[in-house]
């Protein structure tokens, strides 16, 4: 049974103003340029999730289907510069790990004249290498995504309380 009376899955927060969560506090960046599978794979993940936003998490009540983008997800990218031979080898390392796991996105410049043409406004002298999300990385707005959770999970029935878990029951079912 999942309505406000009788709900089935219950969120306890001891901060409802979300005021001091680190969710809020942060600049709300998103990349996936990692070393391990796994959190690119994560990552990927979050990022059409968060792509998704408006589909899943906002409805026409809200005033939102208007925007195409409630939440601000800007895909300017993540840019991670290198001044060594050591540093640069392990760009190409995790390039193909993030490869593997399925991420495309992401370019390796080899040396100076490549980061230049890119950026060129950049002071290249000490770069041997640098690796830049094309796409799919960048940065959004934290507290329109909580926002957004936090009003999709009230119009499915969940409930939100005020107040810290002490304990918890399973049920006969697991």
């Amino acid at each position: 049974n999942n309505n406000a009376d009788n709900p089935s899955i219950v969120v306890v927060e001891k901060d409802p103003t979300y005021a001091n969560a680190s969710s809020t506090l942060s600049a709300g960046g998103i990349r996936q340029q990692f070393s391990l599978k796994e959190n690119v794979q994560m990552s990927m993940y979050g990022r059409e999730f968060i792509r998704k936003a408006k589909d899943t998490l906002f409805d026409c009540e809200e005033g939102t289907t208007e925007n195409d983008n409630p939440i601000q997800f800007h895909e300017q990218g993540y840019l991670f510069l290198t001044s060594t031979e050591e540093g640069k080898s392990k760009m190409l390392k995790n390039n193909k790990t993030q490869r593997d796991a399925g991420c495309d996105s992401i370019t390796i410049l080899n040396g100076q004249n490549a980061i230049k043409e890119k950026f060129p406004w950049m002071n290249c002298d000490d770069l041997v290498a640098a690796s830049y999300g094309e796409s799919g990385e960048g940065w959004f707005d934290p507290w329109a995504l909580i926002r957004g959770l936090k009003n999709s999970g009230e119009r499915m029935g969940v409930s939100f309380l005020h107040g810290m878990p002490v304990g918890a029951k399973r049920g006969p079912s697991g």
